[in-house]
């Protein structure tokens, strides 16, 4: 991969066309996201994410993706389950609420690495692998503890 991106504050649609003639060009993007729907893991504006385009078959549970919302907007969350039907269930790993029935289609890319405090990890790395996995694991317990908290666990609803 590539050595760190330059950094340049640009809009989600800039992102996605610079995104897509990247993956044109047959290579991964890589951008420092915002928001905080991906912490821990991810911290906006700190962290950069690799992406590239999606192969046939994926992405499949665990995978990060980057994907488009019916409203437009582009959201980097966690896939949790991928239905008989082929959709998506998604949800950020701050998140407690899934986002159900996202088409394949909505997928623009699937992360392929990240750097967290100057380190890179890949995203088939067993360590990682691991940590996505408890980190699905838990989801049910952690909503259930929101819920007896009543939510003042500062976790968002969406």
């Amino acid at each position: 991969m590539p050595s760190e991106p330059k950094r340049l504050a640009l809009s989600a649609d800039a992102i996605c066309e610079l995104m897509a003639a990247a993956f044109a060009r047959g290579g991964p993007f890589a951008f420092c996201p915002t928001g905080t729907s991906m912490l821990p893991m991810l911290k906006e504006r700190r962290d950069t994410v690799w992406l590239r385009a999606p192969r046939a078959g994926e992405p499949g549970r665990l995978d990060v993706v980057l994907y488009r919302r019916a409203d437009g907007q582009a959201v980097l969350h966690r896939v949790i389950a991928v239905q008989p039907n082929g959709s998506l269930t998604l949800c950020g790993d701050r998140q407690l609420t899934l986002e159900r029935d996202v088409a394949p289609g909505q997928v623009l890319a699937v992360l392929c690495a990240f750097t967290r405090r100057g380190r890179r990890h890949k995203a088939q790395d067993p360590l990682y692998r691991l940590y996505a996995a408890l980190w699905v694991f838990t989801l049910p317990l952690r909503r259930l503890a929101a819920r007896l908290l009543g939510k003042s666990a500062g976790w968002p609803a969406r």
